[in-house]
């Protein structure tokens, strides 16, 4: 058992009766929208493709940084309108970590080293960052004066020296065509314990404490949908890697895929997102848990109504493609509605590999069938099926 997160001291106080109702709610609502992708093979690609979007502008929102869908996917697509800021980067990593979880084998993902390789991060360098951190939270700054005070001068000059060579080295790594690590700053932000524990983790077992809460949950046999929603709340509370934090939520739809879903991965960033509560280390273990199983409810919700737009979609726009000719791009150009949330112009040009006036034909061949148009403009319009 974890000393950090005792997970069989939470499961003698469960409120059982409580939380009844949300776990029903989201196992129903995940296996469903699962059991309708095994169903319809046609559109679990295109499903999937755009479910990886979706996910990591959820993602990103729920730490406080917004990045546009369009935006991420014409930078996907390398048809960037404008300079990719830093916010678009980091999705456009985590968009790949997402496509990456979603290729590899869910055995070989929750364990030390399928983490950092996941991350691109070997584990000795972890190891010695998070010591490097640790140490520099834990000597702190400041000059001491003989008689034992830190003067404020000094301590402003310092803080702002600090604040500066952060700066430039975020600068240097933008340079560079790297994504900056995120700030860690300070000691305000460290762990706190959990409600009603003396213990507070060490950042260098943070991981494994998450890792043995891990295998105590296959130990005992919980329901996926629960179980995925202890590891949640498990690393909500240790917050195993700081620079990553919308991992733990990639990770526990990947256990869901591994131990429920087999079709697909739930998107919980999104139903997380469009729950009404939200996760707080402050209250009760029954709350935090009822408003997680929330989140995963609307996770299957909203796969669920993806599902229906993409098949109404296909429907309508497969009919235009009954008397094209053989060696018509047509079905090429309709196969990118299905995977892409939106396509413009240039895309369709760059993936297709025909001229512009190619695709305006393709575009009047649809007609009415043609998807909605998202920006209002005559020029650097785009089409989606939203």
């Amino acid at each position: 058992m974890s000393a950090a997160y005792d997970l069989r001291k939470h499961l003698s106080q469960m409120p059982w009766a409580r939380l009844a109702g949300p776990l029903d709610g989201a196992g129903r609502a995940l296996t469903r929208a699962d059991e309708r992708l095994r169903r319809s093979p046609e559109l679990a690609e295109g499903f999937c493709a755009r479910a990886h979007f979706f996910d990591t502008c959820a993602a990103m929102a729920l730490d406080g940084e917004l990045v546009h869908l369009e935006d991420l996917v014409l930078h996907d697509a390398g048809t960037d309108k404008r300079a990719p800021t830093h916010e678009l980067t980091r999705a456009a990593r985590l968009l790949g970590l997402r496509r990456r979880m979603d290729r590899l084998e869910f055995s070989g993902l929750l364990s030390r080293t399928g983490i950092f390789s996941l991350i691109g991060q070997h584990q000795e360098e972890a190891d010695q960052a998070r010591s490097e951190e640790h140490a520099g939270s834990a000597g702190g700054g400041g000059r001491l004066e003989p008689g034992g005070e830190t003067p404020d001068r000094d301590q402003d000059e310092t803080d702002l020296l600090a604040e500066l060579d952060e700066v430039l080295q975020r600068s240097e790594h933008l340079a560079l065509g790297m994504i900056p690590p995120r700030t860690n700053r300070a000691a305000h932000f460290a762990v706190q314990p959990e409600p009603g524990s003396d213990h507070t983790p060490k950042p260098e077992t943070r991981l494994e404490d998450w890792l043995a809460v891990v295998t105590d949950v296959k130990a005992e046999k919980l329901p996926p949908v629960l179980a995925a929603a202890l590891l949640l709340d498990a690393w909500h509370i240790l917050r195993p890697i700081e620079s990553w934090p919308e991992l733990g939520r990639f990770l526990t739809g990947a256990f869901l895929k591994g131990e429920m879903t087999p079709n697909h991965t739930p998107m919980l960033c999104a139903g997380l997102r469009k729950s009404p509560f939200r996760w707080r280390r402050q209250d009760a273990l029954g709350t935090r848990l009822s408003a997680l199983l929330t989140g995963f409810e609307q996770a299957g919700a909203e796969s669920s109504r993806d599902l229906d737009r993409l098949q109404l979609a296909r429907d309508r726009l497969m009919r235009c493609c009954a008397n094209s000719r053989r060696h018509s791009r047509l079905p090429e150009f309709i196969s990118l509605f299905l995977t892409r949330p939106l396509v413009t112009i240039p895309m369709a040009r760059q993936d297709l590999g025909v001229t512009a006036a190619a695709v305006d034909h393709m575009i009047r061949q649809l007609g009415p069938a043609m998807p909605r148009e998202l920006t209002g403009r005559n020029r650097y319009r785009a089409w989606g099926v939203l």
